[in-house]
């Protein structure tokens, strides 16, 4: 178990670990946007636990999935009373330690357009946007035309 930003130490994990968090996390998109957001647990997915080393307890999670081209990250779960504890660096940077040493090519991770303090986060630890991804609801594609 690798030992993190303030303490916080993180590992891989399996889905039965994880399957908690997911739930909280699907329960905080759903009360903030009215809808599930990305999916808590990507198929074939490997996970790394944010853990509490003075009582064991569970902090956040991180998924992702490997891919031809390297590792797609998301989503990164911090538990709401464990937020400013460092919990989503610690995770990151475990991630980037383990595709280095796996030689994984390129680790990529997703954040809303909107979301400024999480793109700043993103590129405070070294990620570069390398595209944008476009979306359209039909509903409003439909009410525009």
């Amino acid at each position: 178990m690798a030992q993190g930003p303030s303490g916080v130490e993180v590992r891989r994990a399996r889905i039965e670990e994880i399957r908690p968090l997911a739930t909280e996390y699907r329960a905080e998109q759903e009360s903030l946007y009215g809808a599930p957001g990305n999916p808590p647990l990507p198929q074939g997915g490997i996970f790394w636990l944010a853990v509490d080393p003075q009582d064991g307890r569970s902090l956040g999670y991180a998924a992702g999935t490997l891919r031809p081209t390297g590792c797609t990250i998301g989503p990164i779960f911090t538990r709401a009373d464990a937020r400013r504890r460092r919990v989503g660096e610690a995770l990151l940077l475990s991630i980037q330690e383990w595709a280095s040493q796996t030689r994984v090519p390129v680790v990529e991770i997703s954040v809303a357009a909107d979301n400024e303090g999480g793109q700043r986060f993103l590129e405070a630890l070294g990620y570069v946007p390398r595209r944008v991804l476009m979306s359209l609801t039909p509903d409003r594609a439909r009410d525009r035309a």
